[in-house]
């Protein structure tokens, strides 16, 4: 049942009498409004397609960021080469002078 209260509009009283093709443009409409939302919000905290620095408003090129990844790279190995020193003293002795010195060699404290 419907009710002409515009000529413009009509108002379904009833869910089951608005038009299927009516209710597929809305749900349609919603899909896409929620996706455009996360589209944009992954833009958005992804950093908009640019990689900031720690201060704010100053943008790293590539070149930057080459340099940034070989020096993580020589941090990785760094720790790495201890991981495996550590793992080599505790596999003997935990408690062993070997172990000890393992420990404190990286620390600097003797």
């Amino acid at each position: 049942m419907t009710q002409q209260q515009h000529t413009q509009f009509t108002v379904y009283v009833d869910e089951a009498a608005v038009p299927r093709y009516q209710r597929a443009w809305v749900w349609g409409v919603a899909a896409l409004a929620i996706l455009a939302c996360g589209l944009v919000a992954g833009w958005l905290f992804g950093g908009g397609g640019r990689v900031v620095s720690r201060d704010p408003g100053v943008a790293i090129s590539s070149t930057d960021e080459q340099a940034l990844l070989i020096r993580q790279e020589a941090v990785n190995e760094q720790l790495r080469e201890r991981i495996a020193r550590l793992e080599r003293a505790l596999a003997s002795d935990a408690c062993g002078p070997a172990a000890l010195e393992a420990l404190l060699q990286d620390t600097g404290k003797r």
